[in-house]
């Protein structure tokens, strides 16, 4: 009987220590999966992922002062580019593109300093032009 009682104690114990082996590794994989979300490397390429680190989701250069800097892009989780846009000591200035979730774009145009400026061209879900209109340029 005494054997019995020890032989359950030790299986209980073990399989305490497995289940909560496991809860670790559990743990450990979403922490890693969460990690370092945003890369910032020695020449300023920022980098920011989906959580597992399996698609990019925003990708562009940095300034030393951490401004925005040529162009930066904006992919879906399947990896479809979203939108491209130019920056300039972190203002928008220059040609950007928006695309819906399938990848036809849904406008296009210019910014100048973080305004639009000149012609910018809207676009409906199946890629048909919609409105075109036209912004001032600021001097």
């Amino acid at each position: 009987m005494k054997h019995i009682i020890f032989l359950s104690i030790l299986l209980f114990s073990f399989a305490c220590t497995y289940e909560q082996k496991e809860k670790k590794k559990e743990v450990e994989k979403t922490i890693e999966q969460f990690q370092a979300l945003e890369t910032l490397d020695e020449n300023g390429k920022y980098t920011e992922w989906y959580p597992g680190h399996e698609q990019v989701k925003i990708i562009g250069r940095k300034d030393d002062q951490g401004r925005r800097q040529g162009i930066w892009k904006l992919y879906t989780k399947d990896g479809i580019e979203l939108s491209l846009t130019v920056y300039k000591d972190g203002q928008k200035d220059g040609h950007s593109i928006l695309r819906y979730p399938t990848g036809i774009v849904r406008y296009s145009g210019k910014y100048s300093m973080n305004k639009r400026v000149g012609e910018w061209k809207f676009y409906d879900e199946s890629g048909q032009l919609v409105k075109t209109e036209n912004f001032p340029e600021e001097k």
